[in-house]
């Protein structure tokens, strides 16, 4: 129900946007997209796949995974941000430097989304997450909408991935609180490490 409903309502957004943005808003951002897809790869590592299978996992456990996943989005942001610079240049456009500076963000939360998020698949709390889901999408779009009517340009097509990731990881963390360690947390890591690395494979 969950994806048919997302794939419904981006097709309703996305003809609502291109008929207010112009073709070369959506080719700027569509290179940023490709890019930070490659970055967003190195973010799950198949984690959260590792924390719903694994049965030995201990609230200390979870902890210190959400506290790697923290500093791994912070650093893969970092990196994404700074690259940002070369690939603006490599294009020649200023814009999308700002705009591969803005995405980064997505990158650092969608990483510290991936332990209270697997918490919902390993409790099977499947209708709050197609809530979850719904709620985000539409709201997203709608403030999407609102932004390219108001003359936000091609930010409004970066403005609803931005919030979405905002505010799953505030819905996550709320239903499923973490608790930050100073540490990496490679202790935890390894007990899932040789799941979550074939499934990264």
């Amino acid at each position: 129900l969950e994806n048919y409903f997302n794939i419904v309502v981006q097709l309703a957004i996305t003809a609502v946007l291109a008929r207010l943005l112009l073709p070369a808003d959506f080719g700027v951002v569509a290179v940023a997209t490709v890019i930070i897809t490659f970055f967003a790869l190195f973010t799950d590592m198949g984690i959260s796949t590792a924390i719903v299978q694994n049965k030995t996992l201990t609230e200390k456990d979870l902890s210190n995974i959400f506290s790697f996943t923290l500093w791994s989005g912070i650093v893969l942001a970092g990196l994404f941000f700074a690259s940002s610079w070369l690939i603006g240049n490599y294009y020649k456009s200023t814009t999308l430097i700002v705009i591969c500076q803005l995405l980064s963000l997505n990158l650092f939360t969608s990483s510290i989304t991936i332990v209270p998020n697997a918490l919902f698949y390993k409790h099977k709390d499947f209708k709050y997450i197609v809530l979850r889901g719904l709620t985000i999408q539409l709201s997203c779009g709608i403030l999407g909408i609102a932004a390219a009517l108001l003359g936000a340009g091609l930010y409004a097509l970066v403005i609803p991935p931005i919030l979405s990731g905002i505010l799953m990881f505030a819905i996550s963390v709320k239903r499923y609180p973490q608790k930050l360690q100073f540490t990496w947390g490679l202790v935890s890591i390894r007990k899932i490490f040789s799941y979550s690395a074939y499934q990264f494979m």
